[in-house]
């Protein structure tokens, strides 16, 4: 059971991250409109290798943290930082005019996923502030299957995601707008109470 619920929580925390219209999924998206949605999955598939390292870097650093006491109120604080600025920047992105992108040149979409992936420096931050969140709740534990099964749920979370934006990419790329705005203010809303809940268990 314990496997299942590092599995499920790795994948609902990519899934959910993933969600918002970004430069990664709204570039399955495009890849899958202008090219073919075989394109858009290979672009996907490379895009969730990456993800494999940055969620595991990022869940050995908060367990670092974690199995050193010293730093348990850091974590906490580092987690509310987190969050705080995640809400900030949903925010931030909900009230963003969405211009229409131009056409993706396209040699290598595998590879192109990997770099574009690689330019993502705010996941290891955002699943090193969540992990560390999730264990101080007693949600999940450091032990190294646990983990294992952690980043493949996260990896495979990332990829059924972008999978969904391949398939449904003409639906998305006409809806967007307001897509992008209703989702990025409830994401705001939700990071932005658990910063506060955090906030209220150190004071």
């Amino acid at each position: 059971m314990s496997l299942f619920v590092h599995f499920l929580l790795g994948f609902a925390t990519s899934f959910v991250g993933t969600i918002p219209p970004s430069m990664l999924n709204m570039t399955t998206a495009k890849i899958s409109i202008e090219h073919t949605k075989d394109e858009a999955l290979k672009f996907a598939f490379g895009v969730s290798l990456i993800v494999l390292i940055q969620v595991a870097v990022a869940i050995y650093l908060a367990k670092y943290l974690h199995n050193n006491a010293v730093f348990e109120w850091y974590i906490t604080v580092f987690g509310i930082i987190i969050f705080t600025a995640l809400s900030i920047y949903f925010f931030k992105q909900a009230r963003i005019e969405r211009k229409e992108q131009p056409t993706i040149p396209l040699k290598n979409s595998f590879r192109t996923g990997i770099l574009l992936s690689l330019l993502n420096m705010f996941a290891i931050p955002f699943y090193c502030g969540v992990s560390s969140t999730l264990s101080m709740s007693g949600w999940i534990n450091f032990e190294q299957f646990n983990i294992l099964i952690f980043i493949f749920g996260s990896a495979i979370g990332t990829y059924a995601l972008l999978y969904v934006y391949a398939q449904s990419a003409i639906k998305i790329k006409e809806k967007a707008g307001q897509l992008t705005k209703h989702l990025n203010y409830i994401l705001s809303a939700l990071t932005g109470t658990i910063a506060l809940v955090s906030l209220l268990k150190i004071l």
